[in-house]
């Protein structure tokens, strides 16, 4: 099945390194790039690197310009590449174009489809559809993650894996909630007793601007009335007397009796006296109703004492009755939090452990899985690195399940290999040597080829120290892996270099003092008259 959904078309170089002004064409099947040592075959590995995000160098720009232009350019015929750019924003027809530009101060910008983007969206693309091989790249084997994300490829279980981490992500974050609640449990608990203090306090006052202002009121009348009814006081004193002196509602008593007795004096006196006495009496009962009306209908203590609390509290909280009556609203959301808290915790904990029970269950599927496809992986790689020189060698993919969750499930994977038969297996990183362990790398890229997302595979120098027929072998892999995917490779090694579809030769030069790399395309017929021209540089 041809799975060359993105393919890399060409590549230009600006002012990068040796390279002046250079475009090189790609082929989508086996593109070898040749060249004697020096003279920048590996730059152009190191361009590509670049335009699927590596950090840039300063120092890569040609020596008197002021930037470098890396600009490469893709052909895709596959929807769900389109969609990954439609989702970024970045939206194309058929063609993708990749723009990387580095300045002397070290400062670079990215572009796709002539849209600037972040050099996080260059990588994902990178980890999603490239896939570079290097002598580097051996150590990953050593690495029992990288081994799991290869079986994973192998069996095809992306998207169980991917159900599996969405929801190990949402364990991480509830048990991350978990520890902030218990962490903030810990620390209203502390303050539990100053909180329900404060709240008592403001509870007991129910401060409110309308009560505060009643209060003030009530005071204000309470000193006026206070002032009128000493005046009444007096002038009722006046009128009834006291234990001092006679009023003089008794006095006219006295005299309407010494008038009423007292003949001599004419009706008509007396009739005057009489209503004379009736108006003091009047007036009298007038100033003692008033007196009783004057009467406020409160304790001016409690309103008083309640004005003192309000002035208390405002101080105490440096604001005023707006600000208590927030106060107050706050504490009493914070004493909910404190009541509620066990509460959201309970209800957390009980998420973690539906949680917990469904990724157990999904990881015990998923290993289940890759048991199985690690033992037909085995037998695949097996029968690979054979076909590598590597002829009495097995390789075994030792599957354990652990009791506690991780990313990746409930599996850990070592790659093991017994390349002598009969004296055992050991971790392939403790018995492999460099060359085998590139024979063993370069067969897991063949199985897995067929079977992931990666459409364009880099190989840097995989060669080194290799020879013979063990080379010829590698070229015929390499083939084998440009039929479902482009390869682009480096080599020095002729025995590779005659199965490419194209070879990509870097010659250099110097000219008026400067040194220039440029490329030179080899197809065809004439790619035979290369190879025997590479001989003698074995």
């Amino acid at each position: 099945m041809n799975k060359k959904s993105l393919l890399l078309n060409s590549l230009n170089l600006k002012n990068f390194a040796t390279f002046s002004d250079q475009t090189i064409q790609f082929k989508p099947g086996f593109n070898s790039i040749i060249g004697e040592t020096g003279s920048g075959k590996s730059l152009i590995l190191d361009a590509l690197n670049f335009i699927f995000g590596q950090r840039a160098d300063k120092k890569i720009i040609r020596k008197d310009s002021d930037y470098s232009v890396i600009e490469a350019s893709f052909s895709v015929n596959d929807k769900s590449i389109k969609d990954f750019f439609f989702e970024l924003g970045l939206p194309f027809d058929d063609e993708v174009v990749i723009k990387r530009v580095i300045y002397k101060n070290g400062k670079s910008k990215s572009f796709v489809n002539f849209q600037q983007c972040s050099l996080n969206t260059l990588s994902e693309l990178s980890r999603r559809y490239i896939d570079l091989v290097g002598q580097f790249e051996n150590q990953k084997l050593f690495s029992e993650k990288y081994q799991l994300i290869l079986l994973d490829s192998f069996i095809n279980c992306q998207d169980l894996l991917n159900t599996y981490q969405i929801g190990y992500q949402n364990y991480l974050d509830l048990k991350q909630e978990l520890l902030t609640l218990k962490e903030k449990q810990r620390e209203v608990l502390q303050h539990k007793d100053y909180i329900e203090f404060q709240l008592k306090e403001l509870e007991e006052l129910s401060p409110s601007v309308e009560d505060e202002n009643d209060l003030i009121s009530k005071k204000d009348l309470f000193s006026n009335t206070e002032a009128n009814s000493q005046d009444l006081e007096h002038l009722n004193a006046l009128f009834e007397g006291d234990t001092e002196a006679m009023g003089i509602v008794d006095l006219l008593n006295r005299a309407k009796k010494l008038i009423n007795s007292n003949n001599s004096i004419s009706d008509s006196i007396k009739t005057d006296a009489i209503d004379t006495f009736e108006k003091v009496q009047e007036i009298n009962y007038a100033i003692n109703k008033e007196l009783s009306f004057d009467e406020v209908e409160f304790e001016i203590d409690d309103v008083i004492d309640r004005l003192d609390k309000y002035k208390k509290l405002q101080r105490k909280y440096d604001t005023n009755t707006e600000g208590l009556i927030l106060k107050l609203s706050e504490l009493r959301k914070e004493h909910t939090n404190l009541d509620n808290i066990d509460k959201m915790i309970n209800v957390v904990e009980s998420k973690i452990d539906g949680l917990t029970s469904d990724l157990y269950e999904q990881a015990t599927i998923l290993h289940k899985k890759r048991i199985t496809g690690s033992a037909k992986l085995s037998t695949e790689l097996t029968n690979q690195v054979r076909k590598l020189n590597m002829s009495g060698a097995t390789l075994s993919l030792s599957i354990v399940k652990s009791e506690k969750l991780n990313e990746y499930g409930l599996t850990h994977v070592s790659f093991m290999a017994e390349t002598n038969p009969g004296e055992g297996f050991y971790k392939v990183k403790d018995i492999a040597s460099g060359g085998e362990l590139s024979r063993i790398l370069l067969s897991l890229k063949q199985t897995i080829s067929a079977k992931d997302s990666v459409s364009i595979f880099l190989f840097d120098e995989i060669d080194t120290g290799m020879g013979g027929e063990t080379a010829f072998k590698i070229g015929e892999t390499l083939k084998s892996v440009s039929r479902g995917s482009q390869v682009i490779a480096i080599t020095h090694l002729p025995q590779i270099a005659q199965f490419s579809d194209i070879l990509i030769k870097v010659e250099k030069s110097i000219t008026d003092n400067r040194t220039i790399s440029e490329v030179h395309f080899i197809e065809n017929d004439k790619i035979k008259e290369e190879i025997s021209a590479m001989t003698p540089l074995i």
